[in-house]
């Protein structure tokens, strides 16, 4: 079975490619201020001058985020998708020689540093097989050589049971022949699987190469199956763990396997090396000489062994101090030396205090619209947000430019799709995308409203603008399908109870019963992030504005952290989740990582895939055209005319990625995506915000993008005089 980008891309460019991609440009699935920000830290810098002068530096400079360091710098989040923005940028400082890379467009290709050649193959059996050979001389940063063994190693161990003893996810190589084989096999004497992975094979010492399944095949972005990085052996397998291939595919040793009990050794050995910074050599431009987990900084040094990164680009500057800093006293730090460089600064009086110290001597600027937004998200599968009419009334009660000019201070736009301006396809359809005007209309919001059938009141009679009590909002009369409609989960969706919370005017709007009918109010339920301005902000021009009183709604806030709120949209118990759906809406914001684009599985409407979409649509249009991954790949035309001009979002975005097989078939089925994403309005983006990196002007040709962040381009800057 395919798997979304969430696990292929994530297992094949994450887990691979040691998370090259990431960056901390951005707070993902934050809300309210996602600025940068740090203390005064003295690392040696001169801060004995005044004013914005800027410390003159050694061959050296000091990174930050307000992200706390963890020590997770090998593999940062495991596996999982809770990797912390600094450590990855560790990461990305210390991990080199992926056989694909991020470049500063956020797209991947082939890293020519490492890789010397490769060939893709389509198979009759509609298989796809990549094959790499490296290039020799690559080293660790003790010396020792880099081969074809280092890199399949890692896939080999993460696709096992011992991984899964070691607290990884154990779908290393999901996507390869063979996989579900060598996942069962448990060890010598295994009664299930087999201990060789047929789909990836050890042809010599610098060549190997990886059969996808025909499951994910073909695929739009099938290059980056090829994505992979080198471990050295015994970081993710345990130490004297080989890699053999007898050429009916790779496998690791019998020792690998070895039990204590029902428990894996080398699990303990695996899980124990997460966190280990001396055992094991780097392969990055940098190594980490120093951690101390008491002040949260780490120091990296020059790699003397690296060769270069997909542009044989290597770092002249000696060391990279990283460090914790604050958004109250950033600018005080940068002045003095306790930071060079403060990145991702935004909003207005953030970003404007910030360019007051810009120079162009002392201290310079580079800056670029953030690869994402911030916006309000509904939970599409109960209560009234499963309404279309209902999300695209919150969109015309909100004057999001005004927002996006109070939040920003006017550095910001506001974008009308799951989109970033900088994406090529974008670009490509820009002039003939058709995207509904939400633009602010009161009226507008009322019109949708009524032909949605929000006109009744709690009593059933045609709703009264004006009135008060439980009749100050607009009902709607329910069908039976929607009264007893079941959420994305498949459970009763609780329609025919559905109530308002936070009631701190004393009135509780609630589902009514009138002679076996049921009657929903127009209250949302609206869970905001504490400490947000991004909440406060909404509060005053959304939730009590006398536009969404008039237009027969009422939002109801609920302010709580934001592990509550993401518990609660991902309806996880462990992280405050109740077991009842209740809030329809929530603030946060979310960003794009690199130029890959596939949303595939994020829009199933069944229980099974559940998980992988925040938002819950339940699009109609794919109830009745749904889409079929063993059916023959029909070309977009051919899909709209089978489907009556009605592809829903799970279709479209299956389409783009499994259908297209060209660069303008795939932004016809893009520009489809966001069309109807825009109509079914699942978020209502608020703002996309201008990031500003601030920097101590010593720095030279430090160029920063949305998908190219500090920790890449700082591997292209040098300090003056250096």
């Amino acid at each position: 079975m395919k798997k979304t980008k969430l696990l292929c891309l994530l297992l094949a460019l994450v887990m691979c490619l040691a998370l090259v991609a990431c960056n901390n440009n951005g707070d993902e699935q934050q809300g309210g201020n996602d600025n940068q920000g740090g203390e005064i830290v003295d690392n040696g810098g001169d801060d004995s001058q005044g004013g914005n002068d800027a410390p003159t530096l050694p061959n050296r400079v000091i990174l930050g985020s307000s992200t706390d360091l963890s020590g997770d710098f090998r593999y940062p989040g495991w596996g999982g998708s809770s990797a912390g923005a600094s450590d990855i940028d560790i990461n990305n400082l210390t991990a080199g020689y992926s056989t694909q890379e991020s470049n500063q467009g956020g797209a991947y290709v082939w890293n020519e540093t490492a890789v010397a050649e490769h060939t893709e193959t389509e198979n009759e059996d509609g298989t796809y097989t990549i094959r790499i050979k490296i290039n020799e001389g690559l080293t660790f940063s003790d010396g020792s050589p880099i081969t074809a063994q280092n890199y399949v190693a890692p896939t080999l161990a993460l696709g096992s049971p011992v991984a899964m003893g070691a607290g990884l996810p154990g779908s290393g190589g999901q996507s390869l022949v063979g996989y579900n084989d060598f996942h069962a096999y448990t060890g010598p004497g295994s009664e299930t699987g087999t201990k060789e992975f047929s789909g990836i094979r050890m042809l010599d010492d610098y060549t190997f190469e990886v059969t996808v399944s025909s499951d994910y095949y073909p695929y739009y972005y099938a290059f980056t199956y090829g994505g992979f990085s080198p471990y050295p052996m015994g970081l993710l397998t345990g130490e004297g763990v080989t890699v053999q291939d007898d050429g009916n595919g790779c496998y690791l040793s019998d020792n690998f396997y070895e039990k204590n009990g029902e428990d894996y050794v080398k699990a303990a050995e695996i899980a124990d090396n997460r966190y280990d910074l001396t055992k094991y050599p780097f392969s990055g431009p940098y190594v980490v000489s120093e951690w101390d987990e008491g002040t949260k900084t780490a120091t990296l040094t020059l790699n003397p062994e690296y060769k270069g990164n997909f542009e044989g680009q290597k770092p002249s500057i000696e060391t990279i101090v990283y460090v914790k800093i604050i958004p109250e006293t950033q600018l005080d730090q940068l002045k003095s030396g306790g930071v060079d460089v403060l990145s991702a600064i935004t909003g207005g009086e953030e970003t404007k205090a910030a360019l007051e110290v810009v120079d162009g001597v002392n201290f310079a600027e580079t800056h670029y619209q953030r690869a994402g937004y911030g916006k309000i998200e509904f939970e599409c599968d109960f209560g009234p947000t499963m309404f279309q009419e209902v999300r695209q009334a919150v969109a015309y009660l909100l004057d999001r430019a005004a927002f996006c000019q109070a939040f920003t201070g006017g550095y910001g736009v506001v974008v009308d799709g799951p989109y970033s301006p900088d994406f090529d396809m974008w670009q490509a359809v820009k002039d003939d995308i058709e995207l509904i005007d939400y633009s602010f209309s009161p009226d507008n919001a009322i019109k949708v409203l009524e032909d949605g059938g929000w006109i009744y009141n709690s009593k059933g009679e045609p709703y009264v603008a004006g009135a008060t009590g439980v009749d100050a909002v607009r009902y709607k009369k329910l069908t039976e399908e929607e009264a007893n409609a079941k959420d994305i989960f498949g459970n009763d969706a609780g329609n025919k109870t559905y109530a308002s919370v936070a009631n701190t005017d004393g009135v509780e709007y609630k589902t009514v019963e009138i002679n076996g009918e049921y009657y929903m109010p127009l209250v949302i339920n609206w869970f905001g992030s504490n400490n947000s301005p991004v909440t406060e902000l909404l509060s005053q021009s959304l939730a009590n504005s006398t536009d969404l009183a008039a237009a027969g709604m009422v939002i109801r806030a609920t302010i709580g952290d934001f592990t509550t709120l993401t518990g609660n949209i991902y309806r996880d118990p462990s992280m405050g989740y109740l077991g009842t759906p209740t809030y329809g809406m929530y603030n946060l914001a979310t960003g794009f990582n690199s130029a890959v684009y596939d949303q595939s599985y994020w829009w199933r409407t069944t229980p099974d895939w559940a998980d992988y979409s925040s938002d819950k649509v339940i699009d109609p249009y794919d109830l009745a055209f749904p889409y079929d991954e063993t059916a023959e790949k029909l070309s977009y035309e051919d899909a709209v005319a089978a489907s009556g001009d009605k592809l829903g979002m799970d279709y479209l975005s299956f389409g783009m990625v499994y259908n297209a097989q060209t660069e303008d078939e795939y932004n016809q089925w893009w520009m489809a995506f966001i069309e109807r994403w825009n109509e079914l309005m699942p978020e209502v983006p608020l703002y996309s915000n201008y990031y500003y990196d601030v920097y101590n002007a010593n720095i030279e040709n430090f160029e920063t993008s949305p998908f190219f962040g500090p920790a890449s381009a700082i591997l292209y800057a040098n300090v003056k005089g250096y």
